[in-house]
C-alpha cells in the first residue's frame, strides 16, 4: 500500500483498508508474542498506530488518513523477521490442506484481513456469498463435532482408532454409522474421512517401503459416488467432492494398499469411474432394466446368458466373477445368527397392523432423542 504513494493511505477506501490490516495484524500475532519477543515491538506499533487513526460510530469503524512516515515505523522488525524466514533451510510440508488444527473463531477475521489487502480488495463484493457461507457453516451445529470439536483432537490417535496399529499383528473393523446424517452433511462427513484415509496410507507408503492394507467398505454408495447427471449445474458441490474423491482412491488406491468394496442396490446410479476399476462382482438379484444393462455391459458377450437369471436370484445367492473365480460361479451366503445379522430385515406390516408385535419406545423419547443438544 505504500508502495503506490501518500494517497493510498490518506484517502478512502484506503485508509480504511490500512486500519483494518492494521488491527487484524495486532490481533492475529498477540497470541505470538511468548514465542518470538520480536513480535512484541511489532503488536505494540500496530496497536498504537491503528488505535491512534480509529472512531467508532454506530455506522460502523471508521479510521483517519495515515501518514506514510508513521507506517514505516515498525517495518524493519517485520523485515527482520521475513529475512529468517526466507533463509531459513528446512522445507514445511504443509499446505492449505493439511490438517493442522487452528482456533475455529479466529477464520472469520482472517477473511476480513484478506478482503483488506490489495491483490483481493477489489474482488470483494465478490467474495461475500463466500462469507456468508463461511460464517452458515460454522453456525451449523451438524459441523460442529467436526470443524470445531469440543476436545482437542490427536491425528495420531484418531487414524489409530480408526485405521488400527499399524505394527499390530491383529486387524481392525471400523463402523462409522452415518444413517442419521442429513444429506448435505453427508458428503462432507465422508468426503473429509476418506481423503484423509487416503493420503495417511500415500505418506505410510512414502516413511516405510511397506504398505498398511486398508479395504474402505462403502454401504449405500450412490449416496456418496453418484454419477453426475444432466441436471447438474456444473459448480463444484459438496456431492461433487466426494464423488471425485472416491474416483481418485479407485484409481489411485490400490498402490498405497487402500482397496474399495462398493455395495449399491442401484448400480446404474454409481460413478462409472468407479465402477471402470471394479476388478470382482458380487451380483444379487436386480429386477431394473437399467441395472442389468449396466452390469451386461462390464462382462464379454460369452457370459451375458448368465444374466438372465438375475431378477429371479433367491435371497442369499448371488453371481460372482471377475478376478477372485475363474469362471462366473453361483454362490450362496452361510446363514448368520440372530444375534448376528444386522437389522435389516423388512418390517412386519401385517403383525404390526394387527397388533402382534409393537414397538417399546414412545414418540416422547424420540423426541427427546432427536432435539438432545
Amino acid at each position: 500500500m505504500i508502495e503506490n504513494g501518500p494517497a493510498s493511505v490518506a484517502d478512502f477506501p484506503g485508509k480504511q483498508n490500512c486500519g483494518q490490516l492494521l488491527k487484524a495484524l495486532a490481533e492475529d500475532l498477540q497470541p505470538h508474542q511468548g514465542e518470538d519477543e520480536r513480535i512484541i515491538p511489532i503488536v505494540r506499533a500496530a496497536t498504537s498506530l491503528y488505535q491512534s487513526h480509529e472512531s467508532v460510530s454506530k455506522g460502523g469503524t471508521y479510521y483517519s488518513a495515515f501518514s506514510v512516515q508513521s507506517l514505516t515505523r515498525f517495518l524493519p522488525h517485520i523485515d527482520a523477521i521475513v529475512a529468517d524466514l526466507e533463509s531459513d533451510p528446512v522445507q514445511y510440508d504443509i499446505n492449505i490442506d493439511s490438517p493442522v488444527p487452528f482456533r475455529l473463531e479466529d477464520m472469520p477475521g482472517q477473511l476480513n484481513a484478506l478482503l483488506t489487502t490489495t491483490d483481493v480488495a477489489d474482488n470483494a463484493k465478490y467474495m461475500s456469498g463466500l462469507t456468508l457461507r463461511i460464517h452458515e457453516i460454522v453456525g451449523d451445529r451438524r459441523l460442529k463435532p467436526i470443524i470445531d470439536p469440543e476436545n482437542d483432537r490427536d491425528l495420531a490417535k484418531w487414524l489409530e482408532d480408526h485405521l488400527g496399529l499399524v505394527n499390530s499383528p491383529k486387524g481392525q473393523i471400523t463402523i462409522i454409522d452415518l444413517s442419521l446424517v442429513p444429506s448435505d452433511v453427508l458428503t462432507l462427513s465422508i468426503a473429509a474421512f476418506a481423503r484423509l484415509t487416503f493420503e495417511a496410507l500415500q505418506r505410510l507408503r512414502r516413511l516405510d517401503q511397506e504398505t498398511l492394507p486398508v479395504a474402505m467398505v462403502l454401504e449405500e454408495a450412490h449416496n456418496f459416488i453418484r454419477k453426475p447427471s444432466s441436471e447438474d449445474s456444473g459448480e463444484l458441490s459438496a456431492a461433487t467432492l466426494c464423488r471425485e474423491t472416491f474416483e481418485k482412491i479407485a484409481r489411485e488406491g490400490r498402490k498405497f494398499g487402500l482397496g474399495l468394496v462398493v455395495s449399491s442396490q442401484r448400480p446404474s446410479e454409481l460413478s462409472t469411474t468407479v465402477l471402470a476399476q471394479c476388478n470382482t462382482f458380487l451380483l444379487h438379484r436386480l429386477v431394473n432394466d437399467r441395472d442389468q444393462d449396466l452390469v451386461q455391459r462390464m462382462v464379454p458377450d460369452s457370459l451375458g446368458g448368465i444374466f438372465q437369471e438375475l431378477p429371479s436370484l433367491p435371497s442369499r445367492q448371488a453371481i460372482l466373477l471377475g478376478w477372485a473365480t475363474e469362471l462366473p460361479v453361483l454362490v450362496e451366503m452361510r446363514e448368520l445368527a440372530e444375534d448376528h445379522r444386522p437389522r435389516s430385515s423388512d418390517p412386519e406390516f401385517w403383525n404390526s397392523w394387527i397388533r402382534q408385535t409393537v414397538p417399546n419406545t414412545t414418540w416422547q423419547q424420540v423426541a427427546d432423542d432427536w432435539q438432545k443438544p
